[in-house]
């Protein structure tokens, strides 16, 4: 593994700091090239190959936020793909043009945020402080949401309806995180892609609709007659505040 120390100046970390980041490519020379033109006072990235990260002491946990860059000789993304699974919320750089189809496509397989070539040095490291600062939101100790039956952990990013836990992306949990914020509440397809992953211009109305359909069916709330999420035609969708959700099998 190969790092690079940023130049001395303000951390933007609360604890005085700079961030640690992970670089991972395939071509670690590549990663190297983007940490040195991410360089900056309020990060300090290091960069490995994929396959090697986990063998170091605590692997991608010990970092604050791992960054996967998928070069133009790898675009089918088989290996970020395994990384995803691992630890989502990384966040996807991919080092040439793409669709918002495209980059909403990383998103909804567990990516935090995703960019494409070319991009701005400045948004780039904005974007990667929004997504750490919605870690560390996700991961206070007393973030327990209770609506009914539902509860979810932040902390722990998972969540249970009745007891059942609930097997959920993490574009899933983030989606229903929002509602579950507020409850009662009719949020908008804008207003909840903003909410879950603070990138909404980057992914399309449709894909909260699909999102939704599978939040119901994992639910087991009746997609006819929903009783736990449901549809306000022309507005968005609500998550119920019932007493008892409902949970048949």
């Amino acid at each position: 593994m190969s790092s690079r120390h940023v130049r001395q100046g303000p951390a933007k970390n609360p604890g005085g700091k700079p961030w640690t980041g992970a670089i991972l490519c395939e071509d670690v020379a590549l990663a190297r090239q983007l940490a040195r033109r991410l360089e900056h006072a309020d990060f300090c990235f290091a960069c490995a190959h994929p396959e090697t990260i986990e063998k170091l002491a605590g692997g991608l946990a010990t970092f604050d936020l791992v960054l996967i860059y998928v070069a133009r000789e790898r675009a089918d993304g088989s290996i970020p793909r395994e990384l995803l699974r691992r630890r989502p919320g990384c966040v996807v750089l991919l080092g040439r043009p793409a669709t918002g189809i495209e980059r909403a496509w990383w998103i909804e397989n567990g990516a935090d945020d995703c960019l494409s070539h070319p991009w701005d040095k400045e948004e780039v490291l904005a974007r990667l402080r929004a997504s750490i600062r919605r870690r560390q939101a996700a991961c206070k100790p007393s973030a327990i949401l209770t609506v009914g039956g539902l509860s979810i952990s932040l902390q722990q990013r998972s969540a249970s309806l009745d007891g059942r836990r609930l097997e959920l992306t993490s574009c899933e949990f983030a989606l229903l995180a929002a509602l579950a914020a507020r409850p009662g509440q009719v949020l908008g397809r804008e207003q909840l892609l903003e909410l879950a992953k603070g990138s909404a211009e980057q992914t399309f109305d449709r894909a909260i609709d699909v999102q939704i359909s599978r939040l119901r069916a994992k639910l087991r709330d009746d997609s006819r007659a929903p009783r736990i999420l449901k549809t306000v035609r022309g507005v968005g969708y609500v998550l119920v505040a019932t007493e008892a959700a409902a949970s048949s099998p």
